[in-house]
Formats: structure tokens, C-alpha cells, sequence
């Protein structure tokens, strides 16, 4: 009865010391993006961030829920840990904000580009800014930094610059490639994209300090995408204009 009774305790202290790895391996993780369509998700389709995020997750056994906030406030909530953290920054944002980790592996790229209605402005440089009325979205530290006008705007959803533009409100908008010309085709504009880029950046995934021990892992499992053809078909099927071009 004595061996009975102990091999009872044992059973339920092995519970004990393995449930907590249990539940942290089955954790869903809360992550925020600014990012809008086609590199954030649309009602009823996502985007491809969150796709290559859920894959990701899904191969190192947790599970993820993306949600959309502005640029400013996404950074402020992951580094606050109220979020468990950032899916598309550039690299160096943990030295701003210092809780958070970036998880070494590139998510993507981004293209910086200019777009404008008259067929005079030329920019192929950022000092090529200068003269002009530039606007921007609140949030987007490389335009913080860089951007030198006569006159700068900012707004605070992607959405509200292409009206500026088509107002004369400003001469020049700063807006990524991809979401430039997903929002720039969903509001029936067709302004001109200044070629080639102004800057050129490698992405990155930004988790919340607690979750540091995962970042090796996870990191594996996006080169394993790579490598295995998933983050080409991903990447294919969903950065797509809204007729789907």
C-alpha cells in the first residue's frame, strides 16, 4: 500500500514539474504591426506578415494572434510588454526601446519610396526633399530622421497622405513600396512612384524580453521557410495589389 501511495505522489509531482512546459509550449502570443495591406491583413484575408508569423510560431509548436495598431503605438505597447511584440521593424529599435528583441532572422524588406503628382519632381536622394512640401505617417522613425523640407506634414493613418497629394496639399508622400500601392489603388488614385527607392531595409521580428528564450528557435524556423520553399509561396500568393496584380 506505502509503494502504491508513492508511486501516486511521484505521478502527480512529474504533472507538477512538466505542466508549466506544457502550457508555455502551447502559449498563443499576442503581436501588433502597423503595417497595412498587403504586408498587414485585410477583414477576411491576411496579410503576409501575419501568414509567415503563424507559420513560424506554428513550427516551434505556439500560436499567434496579430492585431493592427499605429506605427508609434505598436513600438510603445510591445516595449511595454503589453503586446508580445512587433512583427516588421527595421534593425537598431532595441536600442530605443530596450525591452524588446529582435529575432535575427529577416521577415522582408522594405522600400522607402516617394510618390508625387507632378511630373517635374524629381528625388533621388534624401537631400533631394528640400524644396518641397513633404507629408508622412506618424511613426516612421527612418522619415523622422531623415526628412529635411521646406515643409513637413504628418498624419496619422497611411490613408489621409494620397488626399494631400491629390489636394496639392503636399508635393511629395513618403510611404513604403507595398503599402503605397495597395492604398494608392484601394482609393482610386494613381499617383507617380519615384523611382528607384530612397532607402532599403532589411525587416525584422521584435519580441518582448520575456519571450527571449524562444528567439533562437523561432528564428530556425524562418530560415527553414526559406529554405523549404514555404516563404516564397506565401510571399507569392499574398503581396498582391487589391485587383490582384
Amino acid at each position: 500500500m506505502q509503494r502504491i501511495a508513492w508511486f501516486a505522489a511521484l505521478l502527480i509531482a512529474m504533472a507538477t514539474l512538466t505542466a508549466p512546459a506544457a502550457c508555455a509550449a502551447s502559449e498563443k502570443l499576442f503581436l501588433v504591426t502597423a503595417a497595412l495591406p498587403p504586408l498587414g491583413s485585410a477583414p477576411g484575408q491576411a496579410g503576409f506578415l501575419e501568414q509567415v508569423a503563424r507559420e513560424a510560431f506554428r513550427r516551434i509548436g505556439r500560436s499567434v494572434e496579430v492585431s493592427t495598431l499605429p506605427g508609434e503605438r505598436a513600438l510603445i505597447n510591445a516595449d511595454a510588454g503589453l503586446e508580445d511584440g512587433d512583427l516588421y521593424r527595421a534593425p537598431g529599435f532595441e536600442k530605443e526601446y530596450p525591452n524588446l528583441v529582435r529575432v535575427p532572422e529577416r521577415m522582408g524588406y522594405m522600400e522607402f519610396m516617394a510618390y508625387a503628382k507632378r511630373p517635374d519632381i524629381e528625388v533621388h536622394a534624401w537631400s533631394d526633399l528640400r524644396p518641397y512640401v513633404v507629408a508622412y505617417a506618424t511613426g516612421w522613425k527612418i522619415y523622422d530622421r531623415m526628412v529635411k523640407a521646406r515643409e513637413v506634414t504628418k498624419v496619422r493613418v497611411i490613408d489621409d497622405l494620397f488626399p494631400l497629394l491629390a489636394n496639392d496639399r503636399a508635393d511629395i508622400i513618403l510611404i513604403d513600396r507595398w503599402q503605397g500601392l495597395w492604398a494608392a489603388r484601394a482609393q482610386g488614385y494613381t499617383p507617380r512612384v519615384i523611382e528607384p527607392p530612397l532607402a532599403r531595409a532589411e525587416m525584422f521580428m521584435y519580441l518582448h524580453k520575456r519571450h527571449a528564450a524562444i528567439v533562437p528557435e523561432l528564428a530556425r524556423a524562418l530560415a527553414d521557410m526559406k529554405a523549404d520553399g514555404t516563404y516564397r509561396k506565401i510571399s507569392d500568393a499574398s503581396l498582391r495589389l487589391p485587383d490582384g496584380k
